[in-house]
Order: structure tokens, then sequence, then C-alpha cells
């Protein structure tokens, strides 16, 4: 089973956006390559919009609609949950229903549980809170045994990165639920917008490049946060059953795309 992972396209609702960065024109570009290689699945993870807007939502699903595979999206502290419902729920992307809008893909031979970490009152901080881990929980006690991949928009873990202040606060009541499981592969997330992994929880945790911005390597904790235009990039993990998950990380290079830094936002 192929499933790519795209994060944090931080769609405009025009071209080009903030920087001159046309975000449009770089989630094309992943498209085109992605097409190459023929994912089973796509999950969006997060920050799908630039500021939540219903035309940035609608760029978008013009942008990814009609690319002929099952695509599951889950929202980011740059996405507004109205807008991102209204716009999302009428298109071919499978999002979730109510106040939480967490998503489970279970046609293929890995189970994809997609969680809602937008904090209380809109936070850019992540909260996965008491409704989705008793929803995971439960999932996890059934009677199937095929193997589990969890995604997220903003990671459970520390990182050692300025970005830790703003991971999911109970992520550690995640990991509680998940360690006793040995069928589960991991849990990817976006938010940091750049790659890592980590052992964690008895598996693996992994972070997914962005699509739109690079935030520089930076180990001090109360680092500046940056953001540099970078080659727009995305994950592709392959599970077979005799190596277990595999996670390819793509760069896609633009002729446009320059090294450049352009302020210090305060989130991802």
């Amino acid at each position: 089973m192929r499933i790519a992972q795209i994060s944090d396209t931080h769609m405009t609702a025009s071209a080009p956006g903030p920087g001159g960065y046309d975000s449009g024109a770089a989630l094309q570009a992943v498209l085109e390559r992605l097409d190459r290689l023929r994912p089973d699945v796509i999950l969006l993870t997060g920050d799908l919009a630039a500021d939540g807007l219903p035309e940035e939502y609608g760029r978008l699903c013009e942008i990814i609609g009609g690319f002929g595979v099952p695509i599951a999206a889950i929202p980011g502290n740059h996405d507004r949950r109205a807008a991102f419902v209204n716009a999302l729920a009428p298109s071919e992307i499978a999002i979730g229903e109510g106040p939480c809008l967490w998503v489970a893909v279970e046609d293929g031979p890995v189970r994809l549980l997609g969680l809602d970490t937008i904090g209380a009152n809109d936070s850019p901080d992540g909260l996965i809170g008491d409704a989705q881990l008793a929803w995971v929980a439960d999932r996890l006690a059934g009677k199937d045994r095929r193997p589990v991949l969890v995604f997220m928009h903003h990671p459970p873990f520390r990182l050692g990165l300025p970005m830790d202040p703003s991971r999911c606060h109970d992520g550690d009541d995640l990991a509680r639920v998940l360690i006793g499981h040995r069928r589960v592969l991991g849990a990817t997330c976006g938010h940091v917008h750049r790659t890592a992994r980590i052992g964690w929880a008895g598996t693996i945790g992994s972070v997914c490049p962005s699509v739109a911005w690079e935030i520089p390597l930076d180990l001090a904790p109360d680092g500046e946060i940056l953001l540099v235009r970078q080659s727009p990039a995305f994950q592709l993990h392959i599970f077979d059953p005799e190596l277990g998950l595999v996670t390819h990380t793509e760069y896609v290079m633009l002729p446009e795309a320059t090294n450049r830094a352009t302020g210090s936002p305060a989130t991802g």
C-alpha cells in the first residue's frame, strides 16, 4: 500500500502569495510527481489554507480535485473548521464530522486514523482531547488486526526544536493509548515544516516536510522561527507485509525556487 502525505500547503487565494511564493504552483508540482508514483491514498495533514479563508480552500479543491485516488484531510492551526467543512464536505476529499473532525480510512491493508488537533478557542497549540483519545482506543481494542497509521497536524512529541511549545499538549496521553499495540506503525504529523523522526510510544513518530515553506534547523529551544522558501516536499509511506512501513521523502524542484528568509512567524 502506498500512502502519500502532503502537509502544510498554506494555500493562498491567488498567486503569488506572501514573499512571492505560489503555493498553488507548488502543490501542482507535488501532484504531478505523485501521479507517477501511483499512491493508493493521499493524506492532507493540516494547514491546508494560509488563513482559513473560503477562497483558499476553493483554490485547493480546484487543484487537487479529480486526482483519481482517495484523499483524506484533517485540519491544522491555520485552518478554520467552519470554512474547512463548508469547502471540503461537498468535494471528493474525505473529512470527519462533528465538532472534532477526526476521520478514518479503512478500505486498505492499513487502517488510517486521522486526528483533529486544533487547540481550544483556535489556539495555535495542539490538543487531541479526551473524545478523540477514546475514539483511537476503541478502534485499537477491536478485533481488526490490520496495522494502523495515525496521522495528525501537531506532533504529540518533543523534537528539541523551537516549535515544541506548540505541539499537542496531551501527546503523552496519546502515547499511553498507543504503546501497548504492536500493530501501530507510527504517528505521522506536519506543522514543523521540516522532516524529523523519533522513537516514541513503542513505535515511530515522524514529521512530513511542507509544501509551502521550510523552517531551518535550529536546536536552541528558544530559537527564532524563520520561514525560508524551499522546493515543495511530500512523503510516500509504503507498507509491505515483509518490510513493514518504509517512508521516502521527496523534494520537487521548482525553476523559481530560492532559499530566502522571509520573516519570523509565531506559528507553523
